[in-house]
């Protein structure tokens, strides 16, 4: 849970404890003026109350009392959704630069995600060391560019997975970085035309699968998200990216059960970042 969210929580348990100092306030006045019948309608009901006492406010001297009533009602119904709708958007894009992930360098085989990408020396044997050779430079200096989640050059990174798909164009894992370089730079449609080649290439591919739904989730397409992301869990059932990835899906879509069963699945494999946010949602337990 943020900072920021933690410090909004607590201030709307002030107002709420504040408002309802307020309510039983102006609720004695109701009992005493009016009598025990509209006391316990006004208790059973606090609309009731509220405009009762905005009636009587000059007559009993209530007057700031109510307008301090009546500006923590408008917070209320003002300030959440704001708040909501920011911090859901600063998760998913958190999220989604963590759910980026870049390919090793050895073909034909796919590391587990990290949450920081880390740097695999390439394993060669025989003649297969001399064709490896060719592309590991120009590759190796474009993953030494990934940081947390993205390229800090992706320019650079662009430049030198383009020098690497000219001496070998059949390695997916080229494809699926350079992709992640076109994502970086906001040009969508080659990144998923680099991901789609990388798929072609390697069918078994988890990383350009998880990288192809967030493209589609960044562009609001749940449903193509949806399907790369239960194909992601399908070839590797630990893949914690793709539950948190498929946990947002779930929740755009207004499904919260089942992004909270995602949620959960992830933390069990050792990422709660998206139980945590859920749980300060209140949808999650």
């Amino acid at each position: 849970m943020t900072t920021t969210y933690m410090i909004y929580m607590s201030l709307f348990a002030v107002l709420s404890v504040t408002q309802l100092i307020i309510f039983f306030v102006v609720l004695i006045k109701l009992f005493k003026t009016e009598g025990a019948l509209k006391g316990i309608l006004g208790f059973l009901c606090g609309l009731y109350t509220f405009i009762w006492g905005w009636l009587k406010h000059r007559e009993l001297q209530m007057t700031k009392l109510m307008m301090v009533w009546s500006v923590i009602i408008v917070i209320f119904m003002v300030v959440p959704p704001l708040v909501g709708t920011a911090e859901l958007m600063k998760l998913a894009s958190t999220f989604q630069e963590k759910g980026f992930d870049v390919g090793s360098f050895q073909k034909g085989k796919t590391i587990k995600p990290r949450k920081k990408p880390k740097v695999v020396r390439p394993r060669t044997k025989g003649a297969d060391a001399k064709t490896s050779q060719k592309n590991i430079d120009w590759h190796k200096k474009a993953v030494g560019l990934w940081k947390n989640g993205k390229y800090t050059n992706p320019q650079l990174a662009l430049n030198c997975l383009n020098k690497a798909v000219a001496k070998d164009p059949k390695f997916a894992n080229i494809y699926s970085n350079r992709g992640n370089a076109y994502r970086d730079l906001k040009q969508y449609p080659k990144a998923l035309n680099d991901y789609n080649k990388a798929i072609n290439l390697d069918p078994a591919h988890v990383k350009a699968y998880n990288n192809r739904g967030n493209i589609y989730y960044e562009q609001k397409k749940y449903p193509e998200a949806l399907k790369d992301y239960n194909q992601c869990i399908r070839l590797d059932s630990n893949y914690t990216s793709a539950y948190i990835n498929r946990g947002l899906v779930f929740y755009q879509l207004k499904n919260k059960s089942r992004a909270c069963k995602d949620f959960q699945k992830a933390c069990e494999l050792g990422d709660c970042d998206g139980l945590n946010w859920a749980k300060g949602k209140r949808f999650c337990k």
